[in-house]
């Protein structure tokens, strides 16, 4: 058979013969396709039309038929699609109409099947996809939205069950594919009327494929398939998602459906969620609701008949959602949240979705509250199963509270978000097991998660909120505190340390709920329940002591010993091998420090006079709260010690001195040890803060002179006194109680007046020894008192101490007290280690944790510290007895002979001046100011004489440990990571010379002769250092310009001959010469300081007051910059940037420099910036990297600084060119931010010393560029950004220039579309330009300007279909900062273009106005066509710009000065100048404004919320008051429908509130 067909025919008769290929040695029918379809010479009108017909019935053959070539599905075959593709897109296919010829081929043709086939493909192996899908994608594009209005409802069910078998599309192609089949699947569904059909076959068939693939293993799979963010295939699988969702959702949610019985769907969700989990539920839930809503009238129609159809209706939404939660409950969730089949994490999350579901939709009623008598027992159920819901909640908390090592912490805080849940829903619901409930939370292990604490933390303060709205707060705080009394610890108590302790309140809860407490206390507590609270408090706080010290006693006494059979003896509680007695003991421990915080907290929120028996004897008030705290500590800290009673006092007679010895006696024959756990310590620590914390509140009562105690046990005597220090010093104390007894006792020295204490030195003294004996610097600590160890109690001191207590120690302790708490605070060093914080710690802690260092830092910056007049001194004395090795170094000649300090003192005399940084100059006498310059400088000398001689290679060995009031032997495994010699003596000598600058800048200490020595002792560096470090050439610059600047203003001839001298060393140092190769660090500093040198005589003085004789020698030194002017720069290329960017900043300053001598060098110097900017600006836009390459980062400023110091000391250059060139370099360079901002400095250097002449042409080439609609948009902005510098600092008698230029800017910017409809960014730069302009010069603006820019804010206002998608709020502050300078600086021209400004005001009050939520499209569009386009709908204008509106429209009723250049002293001129406002002349528009804002309130589509309307306040007032009474009446007659009137009056009403008239 011929396979080279000639005609139509012939290729027919191929293409349908009976096998394929059509002969046995000739090519397949697609390869004669594809031969026909390629060859020219084949023209045929209906080829493509017979190869579609033919292709498309090949693809859609039934598959019963085996119809394959080579083993492979024609489907598969990637070149049927492609030259199908070929077809359908190729013009031959065009000679008809495509729809003429394609609908009936289509509608012969299965495309349904052929489209399901398709998508089948994904799970079969060894398919070139990206070729099959890609054209077939192309395809399915052209024929679907043909084919698919004919396609069955049965077809695209089955298409669907083939999209939900594919579990993560393998390809983009499919995944567009599987989304246009969904698609079209859900609006058939939309149309199709037998869904009950459908619903069924859903749930039988297809249910749990759709659960499978929406599950989050596969729907994370799904949406995570390309990790590329910028991946345009996440939008397209996430779209995918969605179909398959509201696919879904709309088949099971049909108004059809939802008539059908529930127990089928629960049935068919149950078995799909057996095996994919339950976290579909929610969203199915919220589902359901809202088909319901959407369906009420149809599904309840009973209720639509009656008068109060609405809330009947709404009752009956809520039953049915109740009951299908009932139903959810019994079926999925109940038997999934057993603990004995195994928690499922999925259905704690789908239970608290369920229930936020209910919470936000307000769905419970209470089954006492319901209407209908049909709906209570639904409804019972419901809250049946919302109750059963709490006890396994509250189950799960409880369990994981009595074992320590809980498998899963994250199932616990979904048990506590679902009590919280409850108790939004109805506190009624979890109010019964209030107490169970806060005892559960707060008896968890720690530490906590941070999901778990958050979680808590919400149930916390939602049930706090409760109890404040309903005025039940002293409830509560008794609910809660009869919770903590009961707590008990984990049962592995015993087996296993805790990584936190129990009472440590630092990782708990109730750490951040205690604020929360107090602050509604203050709002929610009355008078009577105050009055109530205290003694409930107290008796919660006794019956928790009773419970301990009965358990105590119980211990104790079982703990006695017994005999037994042999003799020997045996203690019960040591027979008691668990630990039981032990750790119910400490359990309650811990339970009564957590009730006496608790009650801390309350009692000192408290108001003073809540407690007080005898209102006419203040004295007494807070008696029982001062013993029982007291009676509880002494007993336990007696106890401990061996004691029963209260020590022996001076009133106490001698048969009960007797009597207490006597037991005394009794009581040392048995055996003590039974506190092994130390649980007496934290008992009386926390009876301590419980103290502490009551009186730290309760300072005074208001008019009594006589401090506040808690009675008469709270004024502790010596001997009490006495006795607490013997406990604080005893070692083997808890540092718990040390620092809660310390703390106590600072508290009784500062109530009294002026810290007269009897004991107050005594209790210092012992305090500061205990401080010192505990002190190690390594050591942290977290804050809490229950986390404190030997090893940081000495931390924990220091800061209460340093923190609180620093005035007390200043005013009562000793002098060698004083001395050794300075010492010890001074001695901590505040350079940072070179190891990490947690190797230095002895226990783990957070990042927050507590710092010697942080200590000293929060000293250093206390303000209260340098006010301490004692303390001063003695931080004084130690600085200079520490320094006092320096004073052994000197710069002058005669002290050469003496020996300098050694190295240890040298650092540790250093170290010392790190400290004298935080210092504020003021609190230096003036001895010790001057012997510390000294100092520094001898410092600074030494330090430069060891680096001289000094081996790269030497580590120095300097102590860790300060001398702190006594010799202290050195750690030397400290030492390990100490710094490298070299780079610590860098950094002690960076620290010298910034003291030097910072101390020398208050006050001069250092003479003539000294200031010039140290100057040339800068300039002249070790010989052997490389370049030294950026902040220490800083600090050398900045010091070496001080004495210099110093020197130039003393005026006489000491000083003069010192400058003099110095000036030598920097010519003989020839700065300038050599800048092509690699110099050495004093080379450089040298440089450094002649460019410095050159700025400070430029900015601050003249020849003229200059000695001649300094004049001379600066001529000198400008001399040795003659080898500058011999190189053109060019020589060095474009590729030496360093020398090239040196050399051009070096001609720079000498050309400068010379302009400030007054120095001709026109015939001297060749002008080469003209030269070299081109090829900088070629490098600049050749770069491939950045907008400007970063080799040439630094020479960018350097050309510019050198063309402008051309175009200023050279007459007889181009200047146009000149002018040209610089805007050029701006424009192209200035997009890097970076060297822009190097150029704007520049360029505000230079633009106030240009000619009158050079500024005019500069100003008319940027003003062209900006004219240019070719230009760039950034490098537009670019020279709007130029223009503002420019006109930032004009030169003298450049008005008219300037006017002329703005004048001419305006014109562009209103009349260029490509201006005044821009970009945002443009828009910001240009009205940056105007703002400034009227706000800096107010007299250069012109009344022909005032049309322009009324045009330009009106188009930058007006309402845009197109928005950003962030708002710009620069453009809204200038234009309003363009309207107030008017207002306020020009009134005399802005008085003839009143109506162009009302209409400004009239579109601001339009704009700030908000979009309400959830509007439909059409009501979205109606709104935000009125915004302008740098307004997102999705970010409204704020509070912020409300205030400043209202400040413009206050300003019209203030009496201004018009700000103008007129200087005749006529009559007009006169009056023209009186202070007046605008408030008259705009009366006759401020309907026009109001009106907006009324509009804004009466628009139903629109909201100002209601703090945006009182920052609006003053200026609508204001509006007010210029309207009139009968300007308002017309107002409301002509323009103002019923809701404007409303309006107007109420705003009306409260402008009558607030007006003066004139009475008091």
């Amino acid at each position: 058979m011929d396979t080279t067909p000639r005609h139509i025919h012939g290729l027919v008769r191929l293409l349908k013969a009976p096998t394929d290929p059509p002969s046995a040695v000739g090519p397949a029918k697609i390869d004669i396709a594809n031969d026909a379809w390629s060859d020219a010479s084949f023209g045929t009108a209906k080829k493509a039309e017979v190869l579609v017909e033919w292709l498309l019935s090949s693809l859609g053959r039934d598959g019963k038929r085996d119809d394959k070539v080579g083993g492979q599905s024609l489907l598969a075959n990637p070149k049927y699609w492609s030259l199908l593709h070929q077809t359908l897109s190729s013009s031959a296919s065009a000679v008809r109409p495509l729809r003429s010829w394609l609908l009936p081929l289509l509608y012969r043709t299965n495309l349904a099947g052929m489209v399901r086939e398709l998508i089948a493909l994904s799970h079969v192996p060894d398919v070139d996809f990206d070729g099959v899908y890609a054209p077939a994608r192309a395809v399915l594009a052209t024929l679907w939205p043909l084919a698919k209005k004919r396609v069955t409802m049965d077809a695209l069910m089955e298409c669907f069950a083939v999209v939900l078998g594919v579990s993560v599309p393998c390809n983009d192609d499919l995944v567009w594919i599987c989304t246009t089949v969904v698609t079209s699947y859900r609006e058939a569904l939309g149309n199709f009327g037998n869904k009950k059909k459908l619903y069924t076959t859903f749930l039988s068939t297809h249910m749990a494929h759709w659960i499978r693939t929406l599950s989050p293993s596969t729907g994370s799979q799904l949406v995570s398939a390309q990790s590329s963010k910028e991946d345009p295939s996440l939008k397209t699988l996430k779209q995918l998602h969605d179909a398959f969702y509201h696919a879904g959702i709309d088949t099971l949610f049909s108004v059809e459906a939802l008539k059908q019985p529930l127990a089928a769907f629960l049935d068919a969700l149950s078995c799909a969620c057996t095996d994919h989990g339950l976290t579909l539920l929610p969203r199915l839930f919220a589902a359901r609701l809202s088909a319901v809503n959407h369906y009420r009238t149809t599904l309840f129609p009973s209720a639509s008949g009656s008068g109060s159809s609405a809330l009947i209706t709404r009752d009956a939404v809520r039953a049915d959602t109740m009951e299908v939660w009932e139903a959810c409950w019994k079926v999925l969730l109940r038997d999934a949240l057993t603990m004995e089949s195994g928690v499922r994490e999925d259905a704690w999350v789908a239970l608290v979705g369920i229930l936020n579901v209910i919470e936000k939709e307000r769905l419970y009623t209470p089954s006492t509250t319901v209407r209908a008598d049909s709906q209570t027992a639904a409804l019972h159920d419901a809250e049946s199963a919302l109750i059963a819901a709490r006890g396994f909640a509250l189950a799960t908390v409880e369990h994981a509270g009595q074992v320590c090592n809980s498998n899963d912490m994250s199932i616990v805080t979904l048990a506590i978000d679902v009590l919280d849940i409850l108790a939004r829903i109805e506190y009624e619901l979890v109010g019964g097991e209030l107490q169970r409930m806060l005892g559960a939370v707060v008896g968890l292990p720690r530490p906590l998660s941070v999901p778990t604490m958050n979680a808590i933390q919400r149930l916390l303060s939602d049930l706090l909120d409760y109890h404040t709205k309903t005025r039940t707060v002293h409830a509560y705080i008794l609910t809660l505190l009869t919770a903590l009394s009961s707590l008990s610890q984990p049962e592995t108590v015993s087996s296993q340390p805790f990584p936190v302790r129990p009472h440590d309140l630092m990782l708990s809860p109730l750490r951040s709920h205690l604020p929360s407490l107090a602050r509604a206390l203050r709002v929610a507590l009355t008078p009577s329940q105050s009055a109530e609270l205290g003694p409930a408090i107290l008796e919660e706080l006794l019956r928790a002591w009773k419970a301990y010290t009965s358990e105590r006693d119980r211990s104790r006494l079982g703990g006695k010993k017994r005999k037994i059979g042999d003799g020997e003896s045996l203690t019960e509680r040591q027979a008691n091998v668990d630990g039981t007695p032990e750790s119910k003991c400490h359990s309650l421990g811990v339970a009564f420090a957590h009730v006496a915080r608790v009650s801390g907290t309350v009692l000192a929120g408290l108001p003073p006079n809540a407690y007080v028996h005898d209102a006419h004897n203040p004295g007494v008030a807070w008696d029982d709260v001062g013993k029982l705290g007291w009676d509880i500590a002494w007993e336990c800290i007696r106890r401990r010690r061996g004691e029963r009673k209260e020590v022996a006092t001076d009133s106490e007679d001698e048969s009960k001195k007797k009597k207490r010895k006597k037991r005394k006696r009794e009581r040392e024959q048995q055996d003590p040890g039974d506190d092994a756990l130390g649980t007496d310590d934290v008992v009386a620590s926390a009876a301590l803060r419980f103290l502490y914390d009551i009186r730290a509140r309760l300072i005074r009562i208001a008019n009594s002179p006589i401090p506040v105690t808690l009675g008469q046990n709270d004024i502790l005597g010596g001997i009490e006194v006495k006795e607490l220090l013997s406990v604080v010093e005893d070692e083997g104390t808890t540092p718990e109680l040390v620092l809660g007894i310390i703390r106590t006792l600072f508290a009784q020295v500062s109530q009294t007046g002026g810290f007269q204490h009897a004991q107050a030195g005594t209790i210092v003294k012992t305090s500061v020894d205990v401080l010192i004996r505990d002190f190690s610097p390594q050591s942290r600590w977290c804050g809490s008192s229950a986390a404190l160890t030997r090893e940081n109690l000495g931390v924990a001191l220091l800061y209460v101490l340093a923190d609180l207590w620093i005035g007390v120690i200043d005013a009562v302790a000793p002098e060698e007290v004083l001395q050794k708490f300075t010492s010890l605070l001074l001695s901590i060093r505040l350079e940072p280690p070179l190891v990490t914080t947690d190797e230095l710690d002895s226990q783990p802690g957070p990042h927050c944790d507590i710092s010697p260092r942080n200590i000293l830092l929060l000293v250093l910056r206390n303000a209260q510290f340098w006010e301490l007049p004692n303390i001063r001194g003695a931080f004084l004395s130690f600085v200079l007895k520490q320094t006092a090795p320096l004073s052994s170094s000197s710069l002058l000649p005669a002290s050469s002979e003496t020996s300098g300090p050694d190295r240890f003192e040298l650092v540790r005399a250093s170290e010392v001046y790190t400290l004298l940084m935080y210092v504020p100059p003021e609190y230096f006498t003036r001895t010790s100011r001057t012997e510390l310059l000294k100092r520094a400088v001898g410092g600074d000398n030494a330090i430069c004489s060891i680096l001289q001689g000094a081996n790269d290679g030497r580590v120095l060995e300097s102590p860790q440990k300060a001398n702190a009031g006594c010799e202290m032997d050195m750690n030397d495994e400290s030492n390990a990571g100490v710094q490298p010699f070299r780079e610590l003596c860098f950094h002690h000598l960076t620290i010298f010379r910034a003291f030097l600058y910072r101390l020398g800048q208050f006050t001069n200490g250092l003479d003539y002769t000294t200031s010039r020595a140290y100057v040339e002792h800068l300039l002249q560096p070790p010989s052997n250092l490389a370049l030294s470090s950026d902040t220490h050439t800083k600090e050398t610059l900045n010091l070496v310009l001080f004495h210099l600047s110093t020197l130039f203003r003393a005026q006489n001839p000491e000083a003069t001959t010192a400058v003099t001298s110095i000036l030598n060393s920097l010519v003989a140092a020839q700065p300038f010469s050599d800048l092509s190769r690699r110099q050495s660090w004093k080379h450089v500093l040298t440089r450094s300081v002649v460019y410095r040198l050159i700025e400070c005589l430029r900015e601050h003085f003249t020849p003229g007051s200059l000695a001649t004789v300094i004049v001379s020698a600066l001529k000198t030194l400008y001399e040795t910059s003659a080898p500058i002017f011999l190189s053109d720069g060019q020589e060095l290329g474009a590729d030496a940037a360093s020398s090239l960017s040196e050399h051009v900043k070096a001609r720079s300053y000498a050309l400068s420099f010379a302009g400030w001598l007054g120095i001709d060098v026109t015939g001297s110097v060749t002008p080469i910036g003209i030269k070299l900017a081109p090829m900088i600006m070629r490098s600049a836009m050749h770069s491939h990297s950045l907008p400007v390459s970063t080799k040439h980062a630094k020479t960018c400023p350097g050309v510019l600084a050198l063309l402008l110091g051309e175009l200023r000391c050279l007459p007889d250059i181009s200047n146009s060119a000149y002018l040209e060139t610089i805007t050029a370099l701006y424009l192209i360079s200035g997009t890097d931010m970076e060297v822009r901002n190097a150029l704007d400095v520049q360029v505000a250097t230079a633009s106030g010393k240009l000619s009158v002449d050079n500024f005019a042409q500069l100003l008319s080439v940027i003003a062209e560029g900006i004219e240019d609609p070719g230009l760039l948009v950034d490098q537009c902005k670019n020279l709007i950004h130029l223009s503002t510098i420019l006109l930032h600092d004009t030169p003298q008698g450049t008005l008219r220039v300037v006017q002329t230029f703005v004048t001419r800017c305006l014109e562009a910017f209103t009349g260029q579309p490509h201006l005044y409809g821009g970009s945002s960014d443009l828009k910001e730069h240009y009205l940056e330009l105007i703002a400034k302009h009227c706000s800096d010069r107010p007299a250069a603006v012109r009344s022909v300007d005032l049309g322009s820019i009324w045009s330009l804010l009106c188009k930058i206002l007006s309402g845009s279909t197109d928005h950003d998608s962030t708002t710009s709020f620069a453009i809204f502050h200038s234009v309003v900062s363009i309207a107030s300078s008017l207002v306020r600086l020009r009134r005399d021209i802005v008085v003839h273009t009143l109506p162009h400004l009302a209409f400004v005001l009239h579109r601001l009050l339009l704009i700030i106005r908000r979009m309400r939520p959830q509007l439909g499209a059409k009501q979205s569009k109606l709104v935000t066509g009125t915004l302008p386009s740098w307004v997102s709908p999705s970010q409204p204008l704020g509070v912020a710009e409300s205030r400043t509106l209202s400040r413009l429209l206050t300003a019209f009723t203030v009496k201004t000065v018009p700000r103008t250049h007129t200087s005749q002293h006529t009559a007009i001129a006169a009056e023209s100048h009186k202070a007046e406002s605008l408030a008259k002349p705009f009366a006759k528009h401020v309907g026009h404004v109001l009106l907006a804002y009324i509009d804004s309130m009466n628009d139903p589509l629109c909201v100002l919320p209601p703090e945006m309307r009182r920052e609006l306040e003053p200026g609508l007032f204001s509006l007010c008051e210029m309207l009139g009474e009968y300007n308002r009446d017309a107002l409301m007659v002509s323009a103002l429908d019923s809701g404007g009137k409303t309006i107007t009056k109420s705003l009306w009403r409260e402008y009558e509130k607030q007006r003066y008239v004139g009475r008091g």
